[in-house]
């Protein structure tokens, strides 16, 4: 299944397939359904080449802009400075990390550009996110195969605080789990360098420098004031990127169910797995969006396809869901965050 998703809209039947013949590994099955959606993705990055370099230049572009907001937050710290940075840093983790660990590390395709931004990427990777092994694994394995599973370390595992799915027994405070939702948010991105060290067994030396670039040299520079607008980047890059990634899978409208499981044949299970990903994952927004957030609004076409670059995803999407009509498959989509954000506490609602 891993296989086959990291290589939609690849060339699967031509120098993949040379390449696994000649190492002596046998090509999986696929179905009429994944066939289907593969060629789909195959036509848009042929219609559209242009989006891989504007997705390069805003990858660098963030690179460049990480170090000033840094800059400016550790010498004039301010609110704007706060949320600038805030930003700037959001926008590195969900089109810089997020696509180049689902890239296997070759987030431009460029030898030398991937060559020359690696250790950059590295060390703010281990010291402000999420431990890149641990990562791998928990992303890629547990969480885009086994979506919305007991498997899965996101939503499901925010149980017993938080009940997503109506097969969790319901506890007699998930009635207020809409309104106390809000409250975690705050250190949601901040617990990354922590638990990095405690338990993922990171490199103490990142969670040092963590330390030191976020509260030991605010607070020496410019004391309260320092430490007032580091705090202010964690708690607001917690909600913002954490609100994006929690209505990806949990909308009110969303089904509830485990096609996999009654497969027939390798090609069947291929395809329902495929149909759960969509099934089960929410899309909003249009280019500009999925620009800005490195297609993690787009979830429903990100899990469909991974390892694309994400600017592709707003060509993808109108015609999945042409895919998805033709298939009387459900696709649940809104027009803005904020209206996936009401479905999202509407679904903790309605759970609680």
């Amino acid at each position: 299944l891993m296989f086959l998703s990291y290589h939609v809209g690849y060339d699967l039947d031509g120098i993949i397939a040379t390449q696994a013949k000649s190492m002596g590994v046998k090509m999986p099955e696929r179905g009429p359904f994944y066939d289907e959606c593969h060629a789909m993705v195959q036509k848009v990055k042929a219609e559209h080449p242009e989006q891989r370099y504007i997705f390069i230049a805003w990858c660098l572009l963030i690179t460049t802009l990480l170090p000033l907001s840094f800059a400016w937050y550790l010498t004039a710290p301010s609110v704007a400075a706060g949320i600038a940075t805030a930003l700037v840093f959001e926008a590195y983790f969900l089109n810089i990390f997020h696509t180049r660990h689902h890239k296997g590390e070759k987030l431009y395709g460029v030898p030398l550009l991937d060559r020359l931004t690696s250790p950059i990427y590295e060390v703010v990777d281990n010291t402000w996110g999420y431990m890149p092994e641990a990562w791998r694994r928990n992303h890629h394995v547990r969480h885009h195969i086994n979506t919305n599973n007991e498997v899965d370390p996101d939503l499901p595992a925010m149980y017993p605080i938080i009940r997503m799915f109506p097969s969790q027994p319901k506890l007699w405070f998930h009635k207020f789990q809409t309104f106390y939702w809000p409250l975690m948010m705050p250190l949601s991105v901040a617990r990354f360098p922590i638990s990095n060290v405690l338990e993922h067994g990171g490199n103490p030396i990142y969670f040092l420098l963590w330390v030191t670039m976020m509260f030991v040299l605010p607070a020496l520079v410019n004391g309260r004031d320092g430490l007032l607008c580091s705090a202010l980047i964690n708690v607001f890059a917690g909600y913002s990127i954490t609100y994006k990634f929690a209505v990806s899978h949990s909308h009110e409208e969303l089904v509830d169910w485990d096609s996999v499981q009654t497969a027939t044949t390798d090609a069947d299970h291929v395809d329902k797995w495929l149909v759960q990903q969509i099934t089960e994952s929410t899309s909003w927004g249009g280019y500009w969006s999925t620009l800005l957030c490195g297609g993690l609004n787009l979830q429903i076409e990100h899990h469909l396809a991974p390892s694309v670059d994400p600017p592709l995803l707003a060509f993808i999407a109108p015609k999945l869901r042409k895919i998805c009509e033709k298939h009387k498959l459900k696709y649940v989509a809104e027009p803005t965050f904020f209206h996936a954000a009401a479905k999202f506490h509407a679904r903790l609602w309605k759970l609680g």
